[in-house]
Parts: C-alpha cells; structure tokens; sequence
C-alpha cells in the first residue's frame, strides 16, 4: 500500500540501488517538551598543605596552650594546685639525686699509695740520661803558628773535622726531696737537675792544605791545635742552638712518662736553675801544653814550660 506521505527515490550505484524512503510528519497540537538548561559550571577550590616550620611552630604553640588551658582548668576546679606541682618536682630532684648517690656509693673506693720512695729507687739506677746527641762538621779550620824571629819559619794549615755533642741530665743527683706526692690531685712532682753538656768529642779530622816553609816545623803539633780549636768550635755552636733546652724537654717527655706509667698518676717535671760554670772536662778541655793563642793576631805561639 502506498502512502502518499512517502516518495520513493532510487539512487544509482556502481553494482546496487539503493531505496531511499522519506517520511514526512504531519503537524500535531501535542506538547513540545522544553529544551533542557544549561548548567553552570561549578568551580571547585582545592587546597594543599604543605608541612613547614611556621606549621611545626603554630601546632606546637596550639598544643602548648591547650596544656596550660587543662592545667589552668584543673587548678579552677580543685583537681590540682600549684603546691602539688612544685612538690612533684621536688620529689623528682631528690630522686634524681638519691639514684646518683647509689651509683657512686656502687664505684669500688680506689686507694692512692704513695710510691715516691720507689720512683727513686728506679730513677737513681739510669745514671747519667743522655737525650739530646748533636752531630756536628765543619770545614776551614785554619791554624796559625808563629815561631822564629820576626815570624820567619811561621807556618799555617787547614783542616776538616767531624764531631759530636751530647746533652743530658745526671739523675744520681736525685734526692727523696726531690720527689713529692699530691694525693688530693694524684700527682707526682719530680725535681731534676737541670741539663748539661755530657760529652764533646772530635771523630774525624784531616789536614787539607798547607803553608810553604823551609823551616823544620811539627804538622802533629799544628793537628793538636786544630783539634782543640774545633771541639771548642762544636761546644760553642751547641749552647747557642739550644741543646740544653732540647734535652730538657726530652728528659721530661721521657721521665714523665716512665713515672706515669710505674704509677698511673699524673707527674709533673721541673728543673733545677742551671748552673752557668757546669761543664765536663770533655767539653772544657785544658790548652795543649807548651802553647798559647795571641788574642790579636789569632796564632798560636809556643811559650816555654
């Protein structure tokens, strides 16, 4: 049945046809429905905390008075008063001190002997301590000798030598007042003598060169003399680098910790004032005999015995 509202139209193709239908709608009275509304969009705000000092320092202020607020409260309220806190925290000190009592009154007492008698009974037997040892050379040591009328047959010669000095202290001087004991603080005094020049020897010399002469002249008897001048040369360099000073902080590094140790006390080491004149007869050797040094010219001229 056909309807007249309906118009049939065909469409070519390339291998089929297609029917196409089209419907028309009368008019009707019904209702048309209204067309939905439009909907605001709705703006959401989100805010993100972020932890940091100021917050740390805001909670901590917040909790800080709601505990003052509780202990006010309280205090209102008769549950506590500010006599019971003080008393609280009384009883927390005398605790605190009754505990510290116990764990002192636990430590084993430790007794303090005074040993100061066998300090010096180990000391004395070291003898002469020897700290400091200076290797010394030195080159153009010249020797001059006038003899003859007019200095006719003087000679001169020059030498290279090698030697040593040493530095320490003669611990036999050690008395027992010399050794004193502190037992409030533990401590062991220790007075020494203070350092001195111990040895001084020549090792090595050797003549180099020589002046020309005819004369008959003694070369040992010039060897004497260059030997003597060098060892007063090496005593002389010793002192004024500080050899003493050195053998003294040595002495009392080492003797400090030997006491300390025999011990287990503190110590404490201080030397006797130094005594200017105090050298040993290697350091101060005697002028070789049947010879004398002219303070102005520098050489050396034989006197008669």
């Amino acid at each position: 049945m056909n309807d007249p509202n309906q118009s049939n139209q065909i469409i070519p193709g390339e291998s089929r046809n297609i029917r196409e239908t089209e419907i028309q709608i009368q008019p009707s009275n019904a209702p048309i429905a209204p067309s939905p509304a439009e909907r605001t969009p709705q703006i959401v705000y989100v805010s993100k905390s972020r932890g940091s000092c100021s917050t740390l320092l805001l909670g901590g202020l917040g909790c800080g008075f709601i505990l003052v607020v509780a202990l006010a409260v309280l205090m209102v309220t008769g549950g506590v008063s500010i006599s019971n806190l003080l008393n609280s925290f009384q009883l927390g000190n005398i605790l605190n001190s009754a505990s510290s009592l116990v764990a002192t009154a636990n430590v084993p007492p430790r007794a303090q002997v005074d040993q100061s008698q066998a300090i010096l009974v180990n000391v004395q037997p070291l003898g002469q301590l020897v700290s400091v040892s200076s290797q010394l050379a030195q080159a153009d040591i010249r020797v001059g000798v006038a003899q003859g009328v007019l200095n006719a047959c003087g000679f001169s010669a020059t030498y290279v030598s090698q030697g040593a000095v040493e530095a320490g202290i003669d611990l036999t001087q050690i008395s027992a007042e010399d050794v004193s004991y502190n037992s409030v603080t533990n401590t062991y005094t220790l007075t020494l003598p203070y350092p001195q020049l111990t040895s001084c020897r020549i090792d090595y010399i050797r003549q180099y060169e020589r002046s020309f002469t005819t004369c008959n002249v003694d070369w040992d008897e010039a060897r004497l003399l260059a030997n003597y001048s060098s060892l007063l040369s090496f005593r002389d360099q010793s002192l004024e680098g500080g050899i003493l000073e050195r053998a003294a902080a040595e002495a009392r590094l080492v003797l400090g910790n030997f006491v300390q140790i025999a011990t287990d006390a503190s110590v404490n080491i201080v030397f006797d004032p130094p005594i200017e004149s105090s050298l040993t007869a290697s350091c101060n050797p005697d002028t070789p005999r049947g010879w004398q040094l002219d303070a102005n010219t520098g050489q050396w001229v034989k006197v008669a015995n």
